[in-house]
């Protein structure tokens, strides 16, 4: 995976990759991460040494894969601007508190398709 764009805040950090996906990470102490909970990946405990530790995304959204978008912190709280390089511009709302999937509150493609290289 390719990331294509990071971004820090105090307590959470965004990050852009090549999959068309943008996460938010929570910024966690080393003697404290974030471990694997859910029963769906409770296999996944048993294989895997010990001495790795799983760290999830604390919220996702995803775009068009191959496109470059870059990700960073809106000035609303909990809120990501997310720009394409195809022109696009999302602003995603994330709750720190549930996770899961990030909520689209808006949308715009600065670039007719003609116009995209």
């Amino acid at each position: 995976m390719e990331l294509f764009g990071v971004n820090l805040d105090k307590n959470t950090h965004s990050v852009s990759s090549d999959k068309g996906t943008i996460h938010v990470f929570s910024i966690t102490s080393i003697d404290n991460p974030v471990l694997i909970t859910s029963s769906s990946r409770a296999l996944v405990k048993g294989v895997i040494p010990k001495y790795f530790s799983f760290v999830w995304s604390l919220a996702q959204f995803r775009l068009v894969e191959g496109s470059q978008y870059i990700v960073a912190f809106g000035h609303q709280k909990n809120t990501v601007v997310i720009i394409g390089l195809d022109g696009s511009f999302y602003r995603c709302q994330f709750d720190p508190k549930a996770g899961a999937e990030m909520t689209q509150l808006e949308y715009h493609n600065f670039v007719k398709p003609d116009d995209y290289f």
